[in-house]
């Protein structure tokens, strides 16, 4: 049961107003057909820095919230290429978290799409979804179907598998799940 949920948007265009935040009131939508009863609440977005993203989850865990869902970040792209957005949440999250799984989507040109992240830190799960929109609507659905259809019984695995899936559906030509 999800009583208490946060998003967090991540990420210097969405802090900053170039890019308008569309995803939070739609994944709140999703949280709340499956969830009617849940608490959300839509943090301030957070800039691309691991201690922001860190700090920030710190304080929603520690406020016993249910289920953290962050919004972008999840490319990593400028690991690879140097003039690419810098996105951290990933990293962020494999450091502070002590239980995690993840799933990553590659092109075919090898390049990451996305490392897709589902852990636990005391009783709160968390989650990223990618930033485009209709990937990120599909993965929350895709997460709040299997976290209704589980109960308290969630595995990691599995949750991060059908969030994975889900992005990956939108792309079923150019994209592989490692």
């Amino acid at each position: 049961m999800i009583n208490k949920a946060a998003i967090l948007p991540t990420g210097d265009e969405i802090l900053n107003g170039i890019v308008i935040d569309t995803n939070s009131p739609a994944i709140m939508g999703i949280i709340l057909e499956e969830f009617p009863q849940c608490e959300i609440t839509r943090l301030k977005p957070c800039k691309d820095n691991e201690e922001e993203i860190i700090n920030k989850l710190e304080k929603c865990i520690c406020s016993n919230i249910d289920l953290i869902i962050f919004i972008g970040g999840s490319g990593g792209g400028h690991r690879y290429v140097k003039g690419l957005g810098k996105d951290y949440t990933h990293s962020a999250l494999v450091k502070y978290l002590n239980e995690i799984k993840f799933k990553e989507i590659y092109g075919y040109n090898g390049h990451l799409w996305s490392k897709l992240i589902a852990g636990k830190k005391d009783k709160s799960i968390i989650v990223n979804v990618p930033g485009p929109y209709v990937e990120a609507v599909e993965a929350a659905k895709a997460c709040m179907n299997y976290v209704k259809n589980v109960g308290d019984k969630i595995e990691l695995e599995e949750l991060v598998g059908k969030i994975a899936e889900a992005v990956l559906k939108q792309y079923p030509v150019y994209g592989k799940t490692i």
